[in-house]
């Protein structure tokens, strides 16, 4: 069984995405895979017990059935204090090596950092694993070439570097830069990359069910709960304004506005690309927009707060929660068969 460890040099990086995408992707071509997190993190609790959610995600988009505990064998709320792991972790961490599969991913921690105090870190897991560690960074410009290069001299010194992936490239701005000055540069100095994966905002969407949950709202005009926002718009401008932004901004959208603000409300009806309509201050719309809203499917709830702190709230669920559907699941898979040289990582994976 070949092992393929994923470490990220930052936070959000989309190592749960790339787990995915490259698990379906090699499931594509015939290969069996198996997933597990050696070490993860309590992200929410189910039933009293902790458990973490990005292990989940991937369970579900591979139809893994089972347990979802057993994908992480030690998660980071087990530590009494951060430097010291729970009894029996290293244990529990190897025994992931005995799955029967041809490729084993494993989905490294927050960050190549994370975990040096305690001795539970991604360079320290891989290498007792002898999985070879396929390192992730978003692209931003000088600073993550910089990052990259600090996690191959981190890497270097305990475990195996197999090679590098540049996710969220902008095809637009940025995608001429890194295949042309980037990625030779780091081959240059013995770095592979293996991948550049252009920006997808349609991977940041999230169910307009999910915002409604997240900010506990009053719900007025049910719509679709299912339907998928990409974008926020904040109604703070007039009405003429707001028009020209909704017609310019691309994407599915949602709509965050006083309650009070009737002709917002209405100019935002007239977009057939808005999801949902957000008012805030807690304050009802005219009876006539909750009608026009139930005709054309677009769900209307209310909020407490004020619009800043809604809209803040709301655009902060961009591209942080779980991939849904088989629409984003497919897209990620076509993402990294497009962007990734799989053949040369096989190959580098022996």
């Amino acid at each position: 069984m070949k092992k393929l460890y994923l470490a990220a040099v930052e936070e959000k990086a989309g190592k749960t995405s790339l787990a995915v995408g490259l698990a379906r992707a090699l499931m594509g071509r015939g290969l069996s895979v198996a997933y597990r997190k050696p070490v993860g993190w309590a992200s929410t609790y189910r039933e009293g017990r902790p458990f973490d959610r990005d292990a989940e995600v991937v369970a579900d988009a591979l139809g893994i059935i089972g347990d979802v505990e057993e994908l992480v064998p030690v998660l980071g709320g087990e530590m009494p204090r951060a430097w010291r792991p729970p009894e029996g972790a290293w244990e529990r961490i190897e025994a992931v090596a005995d799955l029967a599969a041809n490729i084993l991913i494993l989905e490294g921690r927050e960050w190549l950092g994370r975990g040096l105090l305690s001795g539970l870190s991604d360079c320290a897991i891989a290498s007792r694993l002898s999985a070879p560690i396929l390192l992730l960074s978003r692209y931003r410009g000088e600073a993550s070439v910089d990052r990259i290069l600090a996690g191959v001299c981190l890497i270097g010194g305990e475990a195996r570097l197999l090679g590098v992936v540049i996710n969220e490239v902008s095809a637009d701005t940025e995608l001429e830069e890194v295949r042309g000055y980037v990625v030779p540069f780091l081959e240059e100095r013995g770095v592979p990359v293996l991948g550049v994966l252009p920006f997808e905002r349609r991977l940041r969407a999230v169910r307009v069910r999910d915002v409604l949950e997240a900010l506990g709202v009053e719900v007025l005009v049910p719509g679709d709960p299912e339907a998928e926002v990409e974008r926020f718009l904040v109604g703070a401008m007039g009405a003429e304004a707001a028009l020209r932004y909704l017609r310019r901004i691309p994407g599915q959208l949602a709509v965050v506005t006083g309650g009070d603000r009737a002709d917002i409300q209405a100019v935002t009806l007239t977009s057939p690309r808005v999801r949902a309509l957000i008012l805030t201050g807690g304050l009802r719309p005219e009876q006539a927009i909750l009608t026009r809203a139930a005709e054309r499917g677009v769900t209307v709830a209310v909020a407490p707060q004020d619009t800043m702190t809604v809209a803040e709230a709301a655009e902060g669920m961009l591209g942080r929660l779980p991939l849904t559907g088989e629409r984003q699941l497919a897209l990620v898979e076509q993402l990294v068969s497009e962007g990734m040289e799989l053949d040369r990582l096989l190959e580098l994976l022996g």
